[in-house]
C-alpha cells in the first residue's frame, strides 16, 4: 500500500523532530481528486500540516469512545466508531489504525481529513473555476484495471522505510537494489528484520580497509538471509523457537531478558505492513570476525586504501605499487628503476594494470649493471610505460588472443597454452592487487627490450644534477633511501583517509625521487 502523499512531498524531512507524532497518511486512491491542489507548494504545505498531530503518539488500536484532536494547521479532527467496528475520522475511514515507526505511529486512511472545498477556500492561488473540475474527478479504487499499485511485501517495506528520517538507509539501499522480491511467494506473508545504520556502521573500516558490504553477492545473501517466512508477531515468538530464512539459514529467538534473534537484540514493537511484518535489529546477521576475515582474504581487490603522500601525491596506484614492490626480494631492479623515472604524469590517479618483471629479467639483459637513472628519460622511458596499461585488468580478461594497448603506445598479445604468457614473457604471479587501484601481474620477461633496443647514449649519473652527463663506465650506482616505516606497515594497520579515484590525484605532479636531496613532508 502507497501513502502518496508523505513520499512525494517528503513529510518525514520536512517536519519530524525528536518529538512524538501521529500522521494521517492518505491511500493513493485519494490523489486523484486533489492532485491539482498537489501542484500548488503552499496548498501542498497545508494539506500536510492538517494531517499531522505533534507531540502524541494517538494509538487507536483500543478506542472505545469518540475522540477529537487539533493538528498541527489548526483543523480539528473528530474520531469515531461506525459500523463493523471500524473508525472514521472526519469523513474517512479509517484503513490501519496503527503503524508504528520510530518515535511515531502512521494511521492509515481510505480519504483525505478534510473536503477539497476547505482546502480551496484556505488557498487563493487556485483558480475557483478549477473546483468543478477538482470535484468531477472520480475516486480510484483498486479495483481499476488501468491503475497499477506496489502490493509486494518489498515494496511496503521500502514505503516504510522511506518515511523515517535516518536509522536505517543502508538497509534500505541494499534492499532497493536486490533480487530478494523473486523468493516472495504470492499470497504469501513474511517478515523482515531490518538492523539499524549503527549495525552496519560496525563493519565500515575506520578511513580505509575492507568493507564487506562492498561485495554485491555476499551483501544479496545477508539481505536475503533478514527474510523469513510468515507473519511473526514478537508477543507470539517463544523462547528457543527456531526459524528458516529464505536464504536456507537458521535464526534462534531467546526472550531472557528481552527478545533476541541470533543475539541480536530485536527493538521492542511490531511493524506491520500489508503482506507481512518489520521487525527493527541491532546488529546485522549472520556477519561475524571470520566470515569477514574470510571474505576480505577473497576480496582484496575491494579493499580502499590509505592517501599517500609519497613518493607521488597525484599517483595513488603508483604510489601504492612501488611500496609493495620494495618490500619484496625480487624487484629490487624494478624499484630502482621507477624511483628515478618520471612517471607520474603518465600514470597519474588509478585504475591501472601493471606487468612487473621479476629481477632475473632484467639481469638477462645486463640491466642489473645499469645505474638508477638508466630507464629514467627517452627511450628508457618508453620502455617502462610498456609494462602499464589502462584500466584494471584481472586474469579472466587476459583471454587467449587478446590485444592490449599499453602507455607507451606498444601493443601486448595474451597467449593461455600451458602458461599464460605477455608476448614471450610469461606470468608468474597473477592477480596482485594494489587496493581497489589496479591490478599487477609478474612476468619473468622484459616487454619491447631486446639488447639492440636498449638505450645506447650516455647517461646521468645517480649522483650528478640531471643536466651533467658522464660516460656510463664512469658512473656509479645510487643507493635507494629505505621506504618509512609508517608507510611499509602492512595493510589495515595504520588509519588514513580513503582515496578517491579522481579527487586525490594530480596528472601534472611529478615524480619525487626518494634520494632527491629536498625533504618530502608526509601529511
Amino acid at each position: 500500500m502507497k501513502y502518496a502523499l508523505l513520499k512525494s512531498y517528503n513529510l518525514m524531512t520536512l517536519y519530524f523532530s525528536d518529538d512524538p507524532f501521529t500522521i494521517f497518511a492518505p491511500q493513493n486512491a485519494a490523489t486523484k481528486r486533489i492532485e491539482i491542489l498537489l501542484q500548488e507548494p503552499d496548498a501542498v504545505k497545508r494539506i500536510l500540516m492538517n494531517h499531522v498531530v505533534i507531540g502524541s503518539r494517538l494509538d487507536l488500536e483500543n478506542i472505545t469512545d469518540e475522540l477529537s484532536f487539533q493538528t498541527a494547521g489548526g483543523r480539528n479532527v473528530h474520531v469515531k466508531l461506525i459500523k463493523d467496528g471500524k473508525l472514521q475520522a472526519n469523513d474517512a475511514v479509517i484503513v490501519k489504525r496503527k503503524v508504528v515507526v520510530p518515535n511515531g505511529i502512521l494511521v492509515v486512511l481510505d480519504n483525505y481529513l478534510f473536503h477539497e472545498e476547505e482546502f480551496m477556500k484556505k488557498n487563493a492561488t487556485i483558480p475557483v473555476t478549477k473546483l468543478a473540475d477538482i470535484s468531477a474527478l472520480p475516486l480510484v479504487h483498486k479495483e481499476d484495471s488501468n491503475h497499477h499499485y506496489n502490493t509486494t511485501f518489498v515494496e511496503n517495506i521500502l514505503e516504510v522505510l522511506s518515511f523515517l528520517k535516518s536509522g536505517v538507509r543502508v538497509f534500505q539501499h541494499f534492499l532497493s537494489r536486490s533480487n530478494v522480491s523473486k523468493l516472495l511467494k504470492e499470497g504469501e506473508e513474511y517478515t523482515v528484520f531490518v538492523p539499524t545504520d549503527h549495525a552496519f556502521q560496525r563493519w565500515h573500516p575506520i578511513d580505509w580497509g575492507f568493507y564487506p558490504f562492498s561485495v554485491p553477492e555476499f551483501t544479496e545473501s545477508v539481505i536475503t538471509n533478514h527474510f523469513v517466512r510468515g507473519r511473526l508477531k514478537q508477543d507470539n515468538i517463544k523462547d528457543g523457537q527456531i526459524v528458516k530464512t529464505l536464504g536456507g539459514k537458521e535464526i534462534i529467538f531467546k526472550r531472557t531478558p528481552n527478545l533476541f534473534v541470533n543475539g541480536a537484540t530485536i527493538v521492542k514493537g511490531d511493524t506491520p505492513v500489508a503482506k507481512g511484518n518489520i521487525m527493527f535489529i541491532g546488529e546485522v546477521l549472520f556477519v561475524s570476525e571470520s566470515v569477514v576475515s574470510k571474505l576480505h582474504q577473497q576480496h582484496r581487490d575491494k579493499e580502499t586504501p590509505p592517501l599517500l603522500a609519497f613518493p607521488w601525491f597525484g599517483a595513488q596506484f603508483l604510489s601504492h605499487a612501488f611500496l609493495a614492490l620494495e618490500r619484496d626480494r625480487r624487484f629490487s631492479h624494478i624499484t630502482r628503476f621507477l624511483n628515478l623515472a618520471d612517471l607520474a604524469p603518465h600514470v597519474s590517479g588509478t585504475g591501472y594494470t601493471f606487468f612487473v618483471p621479476i629481477d632475473t629479467a632484467f639481469e638477462e639483459l645486463g640491466l642489473d649493471k645499469m645505474p638508477d637513472n638508466y630507464l629514467s628519460n627517452g627511450q628508457g622511458l618508453e620502455i617502462l610505460l610498456n609494462h602499464f596499461v589502462k584500466g584494471r585488468l584481472y586474469d579472466k580478461d587476459l583471454t587467449d588472443g587478446s590485444q592490449l594497448t599499453t602507455l607507451g603506445n606498444k601493443t601486448v598479445t595474451i597467449r593461455r597454452r600451458d602458461k599464460v604468457k605477455v608476448n614471450e614473457a610469461a606470468i608468474v604471479e597473477s592477480e596482485v592487487f594494489v587496493y581497489n587501484l589496479g591490478t599487477m601481474f609478474y612476468i619473468d620477461k622484459v616487454l619491447f627490450a631486446t639488447l639492440s633496443d636498449l638505450p645506447s647514449t650516455t647517461i646521468l649519473s645517480t649522483t650528478t644534477d640531471k643536466t651533467t652527463q658522464k660516460p656510463l663506465a664512469a658512473t656509479t650506482l645510487g643507493e635507494t633511501e629505505s621506504v618509512p616505516d609508517e608507510l611499509a606497515e602492512k595493510s589495515g594497520q595504520l588509519p588514513d583517509i580513503l582515496v578517491s579515484d579522481d579527487a586525490s590525484t594530480n596528472k601534472t605532479q611529478s615524480a619525487q625521487p626518494k634520494n632527491a636531496t629536498q625533504s618530502v613532508t608526509i601529511k
